[in-house]
């Protein structure tokens, strides 16, 4: 542009149209011109540093609202905003600082109360956080930043149905607003009540097909719900998310192609990473017959391979080593998907690992396993109590679980190695339990293991007081 036909006022002004349409590449073009003409223009030294951040060049952002600061010490926005930079930039002492002096400067300024509040938050200093995001509320009562701050606060203070108030007003001003959806399904979760948690993620995610991570939360909760057809399709978004393919996505195997084919299966390495997870989904690597594959190799964790290599059929082979000769492959999860799996249908409930029994004990005495109670009294006078935890090894845990009557476990891998035994389990789960387990209910069977048996731990109840109710 030609500075000599127009003056720093004028371009200014110019620069100020291209930044609001997005344009930045010309804005910073103009004030970087009219700085040239006017170095002590405080408005476009402030303005190119905003262009700066935007940018991602957070050193650069804060330099230059630092001289705007020194051309102009009044100016509230000014220091909102280097505040807020340096907030995102972990220097909560100087964001402190700013931001203070843009309420001092301008006591009605609600979104600096509400960044000052986030200061306050990350410092750990809630008294002054809930004080600034009230300040912003009395001062604008629509203010969407600060009623989603304040829900953030009493979410993480427990005090979920609080939470969702403030959500629910934020969301009432706006709508489609991601934060506060995001947040009002995960405190609809925290409080028990999945399906309208995943309402909220369904109307987050609907159209918004880049958003991975909040698909793959909908789809733990679609499955905890025994929706298997719509949670398996979202859990495909986890392959998205992390890094667990182990093949190129020309060779992920969909279901088609397989006759007469090696088959690459492998655990995961995110998401579904635990031995339970592993042992909890093998049952289906058992189910591949009937594709009709000429071999499937079953990559599992090594504490696996010797028990799974025992109890698989011929056409798989167990290793604990990555493949790189396959036809096509598949993440363990994605057979959810790939054979239809549905809750009311799911295999081998009654058990598929088999591990024969050695221990010539002739005991009248109940023979029960324990896997993480900790110390506890007797259970019972017709009992006989073994520490499962002592055993190094899934194999040793496996041949100790063969030769008891009983299990009883919290919820861990223990819980899933007797259920794929088939042995009779009691496993003691807190009232707000994880995904696996669906929306169990207190003495009810697992639809996972038709063997293992729930029982309930409400809030602030011992362990031993739970066991106490279990029928040995």
């Amino acid at each position: 542009m030609n500075m000599a036909q127009m003056n720093a006022k004028e371009a200014l002004s110019l620069a100020k149209s291209y930044h609001q349409k997005g344009d930045l590449a010309k804005a910073e073009q103009v004030y970087s011109a009219v700085l040239q003409v006017d170095p002590h223009s405080a408005e476009a030294m402030h303005n190119i540093g905003l262009i700066f951040a935007t940018k991602g060049d957070m050193k650069a952002a804060i330099s230059s609202i630092k001289k705007a600061i020194e051309l102009d010490r009044s100016n509230p926005e000014f220091h909102n905003n280097i505040g807020e930079l340096y907030r995102k930039n972990g220097q909560f002492e100087h964001a402190q600082f700013h931001l203070s002096s843009a309420v001092e400067l301008k006591p009605n300024y609600g979104e600096a109360y509400s960044n000052l509040g986030l200061v306050f938050r990350q410092i750990n200093d809630i008294d002054s956080a809930k004080l600034c995001f009230a300040n912003a509320l009395e001062i604008n009562p629509k203010n969407v930043a600060a009623l989603i701050n304040s829900g953030n606060l009493m979410r993480e203070e427990g005090l979920f149905d609080d939470a969702v108030e403030c959500y629910e007003a934020a969301l009432e001003i706006s709508p489609d607003n991601p934060t506060a959806l995001k947040t009002i399904s995960m405190s609809y979760y925290q409080l028990g009540d999945y399906n309208t948690s995943a309402k909220y993620l369904s109307r987050l995610t609907t159209g918004h097909p880049e958003m991975h991570a909040e698909k793959l939360d909908l789809a733990l909760i679609c499955l905890r719900n025994k929706d298997f057809r719509k949670g398996f399709q979202l859990l495909e978004s986890r392959l998205k998310c992390y890094e667990i393919m182990k093949g190129d996505t020309e060779t992920l195997w969909r279901g088609t192609g397989q006759d007469d084919k090696t088959l690459y299966i492998y655990n995961e390495d995110h998401v579904f990473n635990s031995i339970g997870d592993t042992i909890m989904f093998a049952r289906y690597v058992k189910e591949l017959e009937r594709f009709s594959p000429a071999k499937v190799i079953f990559k599992v964790q090594p504490e696996l391979v010797e028990l799974l290599s025992a109890n698989m059929p011929d056409f798989v082979e167990v290793t604990d080593q990555d493949c790189t000769e396959f036809d096509k492959h598949s993440p363990l999860y994605s057979l959810g998907l790939i054979m239809n799996a549905r809750a009311k249908t799911i295999p081998s409930t009654d058990g598929y690992i088999n591990v024969d029994a050695t221990n010539d004990d002739k005991s009248d005495k109940t023979k029960v396993g324990l896997s993480g109670i900790g110390e506890i009294d007797s259970i019972s006078e017709e009992a006989q109590t073994y520490n499962i935890d002592k055993h190094q090894t899934i194999t040793e845990k496996a041949n100790a679980i063969a030769n008891l009557d009983m299990i009883i476990t919290t919820d861990n891998d223990t819980a899933h190695l007797a259920g794929a035994m088939g042995k009779k389990t009691a496993l003691i789960i807190d009232e707000k339990h994880d995904w696996r387990w669906f929306n169990a209910k207190n003495e009810k069977a697992s639809e996972w293991y038709s063997n293992v048996t729930f029982y309930l731990k409400p809030e602030g109840e011992t362990l031993s007081n739970v066991i106490k109710s279990i029928n040995i």
